[in-house]
């Protein structure tokens, strides 16, 4: 499984959680400022970050950036479940939209995460709506300049006056993403969920039963070639549109080689097998307050679903110019045809995950009790998750324009004579071989905290949580191989347990003035395979002294700690309504991270091998100032600075007598320098509030060497947000009002390359935010 979340983390490192079209939230990107009270609960939940607007897509929560790359560990949870157990093949937003059948969304901070679930990161939480004495009805619609459209109701009522309820929601996306004409299919992400639910109310609580029925199709490629002119810069192609063409094949059609028997086939990328997920999510959730002042809260998810996953990986240095085709004797053809193609062509790499049978059981319960001057729980979640992953993968080549087209290579192997090397399918022979894994994981654990007073000067808050984790893993041993009906290896990881320690201060000098401190540890149990003996190629090989007939490998299985130290300490100044400062300094660490590389040679660049594992860590230290300001009635500001210095630590490995050592270099596609800036004014008695988001991303990396770069950019929204009435209220938003045309992201294929020369003025791939995007929202009442 390491080698899949390797490859398929590249795609999300900023994640598929992206924007949810509501602007305007009170939520902004800050630090939590003490409350007046002095009460440091408001830790649980990040109150002032705001996860809805986002430069990358309009699908999701967007990822907030804390100096730590993306790796899977982000989370959105519904009902205090995740609603997926793992984030591949199973996007979160396949089966979780932000729509009126929630009554409530938040982010739970990043000591709350760890402590409940033990993730990394901020994980967005979620509620859906429970039945009141009356019926009630809400209603969207949502459209924008590109055509796409959404449209969700909800309705909730009671069933008779003895505390029983129904609810009943439908969400509806029509998304063409941002204009992109994908040939193969209509829509870019077309999505459809259904709710149904029926609650109790009783003298003492509630409880409700609630099955979710989410089915969604959508295209996850987003790269896009362009020019790197060095120095940081680049400039769009003539032919490609940054943000708005689609760089996957035009008619869908992809050729992979199948993982056990190597045989060479198409898919289309619009095929149900290959993008149509389908889930169905049964949840138990209600509340208890007993007699003696505890209250329990309870919820459990079981969900059955079927996920694909299939993603073009475009070898950003790959890509050929008709200059260097000339110099190599490389001729290409449009794939099955007499057409000899004279224009750039890429290199991709892809992935083809069949729809994978997923099940998943996930339970949590949660007392609460305060006395005194405390405020105590003590939680315990279960987790269960039994995932099969087939990838099919391959490589091949494409023409560098929108909608690319399959091609055929061949070599000139005598004057006028070209030998072909891609097969019928026009795949690279043996080439991508894929992979294979299964995986059954099952989890439990108990938490705990109390936050608490000390004196009117001082609160502490302090938690913990201990979890045991046994997996049991049916893994693909032939790394660089096709199966061919070998066996595979099974092994059972039991015992592991997982630990979370947290503690929080804030210690106030004056009513307005004071200092606060917090510390996380976590760490989990981070599985990885080795072997003893291996070939040229990585590939594990039979001991020496195996006996002839037995298992053909020599195993062994390794694992350890991933560990997460996040802690940091600084100061706070209230000022009532009118002025909010929080300045703080924070180092986070992250220990054992495992990763994987394939090398060509110098000197033979058909000659590859594949490194693996490789053991390195990650650190960063920052320091952010949150202020949070009031000036005059009816105007709001919000400004956050954040400086940091995202480092990796003992990184290094050698291959072909070449030593590569990038410790001490900065994490690619993370800025050392991070502003924002959120102004809002609202008039005509509070009916009207006009807003702006500007967000500043400092100088990034595209490799692990550091030579390629991109230069800052601006991220920037602006909307109206008007009340008509009680009952209707409008939202009109401008996503990159600016229409700024930013780059980012990894460059694949580049963390070898030390010298940028060669590259200067030569196409690449990267991704790209948002073009200008008007957006309407329609909320109606009733």
């Amino acid at each position: 499984m390491t080698r899949l979340k390797l490859k398929i983390k590249l795609l999300f490192s900023c994640f598929i959680l992206t924007q949810l079209n509501v602007a305007g939230q009170a939520v902004k990107d800050s630090l939590n400022v003490p409350e007046k009270s002095g009460s440091i609960s408001s830790s649980k939940e990040e109150k002032n970050r705001n996860v809805m607007l986002n430069a990358d897509g309009n699908t999701g929560p967007r990822n907030v950036n804390i100096g730590l790359p993306f790796q899977g560990d982000i989370i959105i949870l519904e009902n205090d479940i995740p609603v997926v157990y793992n984030f591949y093949p199973q996007i979160p937003t396949t089966v979780w939209r932000y729509d009126n059948s929630l009554w409530k969304i938040g982010l739970l901070s990043f000591a709350e995460g760890a402590l409940v679930y033990g993730k990394v990161g901020y994980a967005v939480n979620s509620y859906d709506r429970d039945p009141g004495k009356k019926f009630k009805g809400f209603a969207s619609f949502y459209t924008n300049s590109w055509g796409s459209y959404k449209y969700d109701a909800t309705l909730t009522g009671p069933l008779g006056n003895k505390g029983w309820g129904y609810t009943f929601s439908m969400h509806e996306n029509y998304d063409l993403l941002n204009g992109t004409n994908f040939m193969f299919t209509q829509w870019g992400d077309r999505t459809s969920i259904l709710k149904a639910g029926i609650s109790k109310k009783y003298k003492n609580g509630s409880f409700k039963f609630l099955w979710k029925h989410s089915v969604s199709k959508a295209v996850y490629s987003s790269y896009n070639p362009l020019t790197y002119e060095g120095d940081g810069r680049t400039k769009a192609l003539d032919n490609f549109k940054l943000g708005r063409d689609s760089y996957v094949i035009g008619d869908g059609n992809v050729p992979y080689y199948d993982v056990n028997n190597g045989t060479a086939g198409m898919f289309n990328m619009n095929d149900d097998a290959a993008s149509k997920y389908i889930a169905n999510s049964f949840y138990f959730t209600g509340n208890h307050k007993f007699n003696n002042g505890m209250n329990l809260t309870y919820s459990s998810m079981f969900m059955d679903a079927k996920a694909p996953f299939t993603v073009q990986f475009p070898v950003s240095l790959q890509i050929q110019d008709p200059d260097q085709q000339a110099a190599s004797g490389s001729v290409y053809q449009i794939h099955n045809s007499n057409t000899v193609y004279d224009g750039s062509v890429q290199l991709v790499a892809q992935s083809y995950i069949p729809q994978s049978k997923i099940t998943t059981f996930i339970s949590r319960a949660e007392l609460t009790k305060k006395f005194g001057q405390h405020n105590a729980r003590l939680g315990f979640t279960q987790q269960f998750n039994n995932l099969p992953i087939k990838s099919n993968n391959g490589i091949y080549y494409q023409t560098v324009e929108a909608n690319p087209r399959l091609l055929d290579f061949y070599v000139t192997t005598a004057p006028g004579i070209n030998t072909q090397v891609t097969n019928e399918f026009g795949l690279l022979p043996s080439a991508g071989a894929g992979d294979y894994v299964r995986t059954k994981v099952q989890k439990y654990a108990l938490y705990g905290s109390d936050d608490f007073a000390i004196n009117r000067w001082w609160d502490v808050g302090l938690g913990a949580r201990i979890e045991l984790q046994n997996d049991w893993e049916e893994h693909n041993p032939y790394l660089n191989q096709f199966i061919n009906d070998r066996p595979l290896i099974t092994q059972e990881f039991k015992n592991n347990w997982n630990k979370v320690f947290l503690a929080s201060t804030v210690f106030k000098v004056t009513q307005k003035f004071g200092f606060l401190a917090d510390f996380t540890y976590n760490d989990y149990y981070n599985r990885y395979w080795d072997y003893s003996y291996k070939d040229s190629m990585g590939n594990p090989i039979a001991a020496p002294d195996s006996p002839a007939g037995t298992m053909p490998l020599n195993d062994v299985a390794l694992s350890g700690k991933q560990i997460i130290v996040n802690y940091g300490g600084g100061v706070f100044f209230n000022w009532g309504n009118t002025l909010s400062i929080v300045s703080k300094v924070t180092k986070i660490s992250k220990l054992n991270n495992i990763a994987s590389t394939d090398i060509s040679n110098p000197e033979n660049p058909a000659e590859r091998a594949k490194i693996y594992p490789i053991n390195y860590d990650i650190e960063t230290v920052g320091w952010t100032t949150d202020i949070v300001s009031t000036p005059f009635k009816g105007f709001n500001v919000h400004y956050l600075l954040t400086l940091q210095n995202p480092k990796y630590k003992n990184y290094s490995y050698s291959a072909f007598d070449v030593n590569y050592n990038i410790s001490n270099n900065i994490i690619p596609e993370l800025s050392k320098v991070l502003m924002e800036l959120d102004p809002s004014y609202t008039f005509m008695k509070g009916s009207l509030r006009a807003w702006l988001s500007f967000r500043y991303f400092g100088k990034q990396y595209a490799n692990q060497t550091n030579v390629f770069f991109y230069k800052g950019w601006i991220e920037n929204f602006g909307g109206l947000d008007y009340r008509v009435n009680s009952r209707i209220d409008l939202k009109l938003q401008v996503t990159n009002f600016l229409d700024q045309p930013g780059v980012k992201g990894a460059i694949q294929g580049a963390d070898q390359i030390t010298d940028v020369t060669p590259f200067i003025n030569r196409k690449i791939a990267a991704g790209a935010i948002r073009p200008r995007t008007v957006e309407l929202t329609v909320n109606i009442k009733f």
